[in-house]
């Protein structure tokens, strides 16, 4: 039997997330999917809209069959390590024969030219992208333009408009980033690829039953919820509709606001700096504008530069709100990334990967989070840490006052489908 690995965020899950997960089974064909999911933050540095256990039944319902959590540590990390920390947990599970990840452009092949050429570093490259962060660009785009000049110089190449295409594409770019944790790795799991249907990854439209996640918040936000029916698989659109309607969702950024203002009145510019992300100056623009910009929303648009991207900075402020310091990531990454394997969800029926799991995998599985943060020590009990802070934080922010409890990590058992 054979089992195919997918990393995502489902924030919130929708019909291309439905399209992604059976592909993913048909054209690896494999009889068992295993997700690797963001918790409570994300990405893109905001709060996910709806919490991790209801984002886990809802992939349950919608044929997923073990969903493994991303620690907020990775799952708040640039691209390379948060694709670094995903790809890990599939590769130390000892259970995963493939992965299979969307994307804009559709071809492995051309993905991981580029993939391993970003893998090598070649001199050339390093000093072409000091050459374009010298002249103030952000790295990203300073990355590109230094890839454009050496692939053109090693004829690995097919134009630049495409090139560019390529690399301007977010989970194109998140592609490259796994091949190269699988090389980085040494990963026996092949990678597979599916072209992206739909809505592009930031398009606020809705005009078909595949939209981007963005737009289907932005549609949350405005209240168009009769939108989740045409968007989100039934099973999962009612499960939505129903969290909001007990005011367990929608969280946002911005309303995170007070706990950063806090934190910025109580500290100095030295201590900021210690936080992830927060390099290059980034502390003195953060404390200049604070001054006069209190919500989140406004604060970002201020700081951002050519060199700082609005998701970097976001990430960074989430880094500040959640006491996520540069010397803790670092000591968990060169331990080797995420140090436990936790499970949130699975199906019944496929009891049979846990057994397979708890077998194979090469570090800690975590299933009971209470008993294993009480006897967990050491980095492992650093990280589970961690995910209580996010969380504690996070729920404050519940629309419904009645459930701002603290310790939820403690009291929510692992989802299992009875199917």
């Amino acid at each position: 039997m054979k089992t195919v690995g997918i990393i995502t965020e489902y924030n919130p899950f929708h019909n291309g997330h439905l399209y992604h997960l059976k592909k993913s089974k048909e054209i690896t064909q494999s009889n068992f999917c295993v997700v690797v999911m963001s918790g409570n933050f994300v990405q893109r540095g905001e709060p996910a809209i709806i919490d991790k256990w209801t984002r886990t039944l809802m992939a349950l319902k919608a044929g997923a069959d073990l969903v493994i959590e991303l620690p907020v540590i990775y799952s708040i990390s640039s691209a390379e390590f948060f694709s670094f920390g995903a790809i890990s947990l599939l590769h130390k599970s000892g259970i995963i024969d493939s992965i299979c990840f969307g994307s804009e452009h559709g071809n492995l092949k051309l993905l991981s030219q580029i993939a391993n050429f970003l893998y090598n570093e070649p001199e050339d490259f390093k000093i072409n992208i000091k050459k374009y962060l010298s002249k103030g660009l952000t790295f990203p785009k300073a990355r590109n333009k230094a890839l454009l000049d050496s692939l053109r110089q090693n004829n690995i190449f097919e134009s630049e408009n495409e090139l560019n295409e390529i690399l301007s594409s977010p989970n194109n770019i998140l592609g490259i980033e796994y091949l190269k944790a699988l090389k980085a790795l040494n990963s026996s799991i092949v990678p597979f690829t599916i072209k992206r249907k739909g809505e592009h990854y930031h398009s606020s439209n809705i005009e078909s039953s595949i939209a981007s996640a963005t737009g289907i918040r932005k549609a949350i936000k405005n209240n168009k919820y009769d939108i989740l029916f045409k968007t989100i698989p039934k099973d999962c659109a009612e499960l939505l509709l129903e969290t909001i309607n007990k005011g367990l969702a929608p969280v946002y950024l911005n309303d995170f606001s007070l706990e950063l203002n806090y934190v910025l009145r109580t500290i100095s510019k030295k201590e900021l700096k210690g936080f992830m992300g927060i390099t290059e100056g980034l502390e003195n623009r953060i404390f200049d504008l604070s001054a006069n910009n209190f919500f989140i929303d406004d604060l970002v648009k201020k700081i951002k530069t050519k060199r700082y991207t609005l998701t970097s900075i976001q990430r960074s402020l989430l880094n500040i709100i959640l006491q996520i310091k540069s010397e803790d990531f670092w000591e968990f990454h060169k331990n080797g990334g995420p140090q436990y394997i936790r499970i949130l969800g699975f199906r019944k029926s496929a009891s049979f990967l846990l057994k397979k799991l708890k077998q194979n995998a090469c570090i800690p599985i975590i299933s009971n989070f209470k008993d294993s943060y009480q006897r967990s020590q050491g980095l492992i009990k650093k990280m589970l840490e961690k995910e209580v802070i996010s969380t504690n934080i996070y729920s404050l922010h519940y629309p419904n006052s009645l459930y701002r409890i603290i310790g939820k990590e403690f009291s929510s058992p692992v989802i299992i489908l009875d199917r």
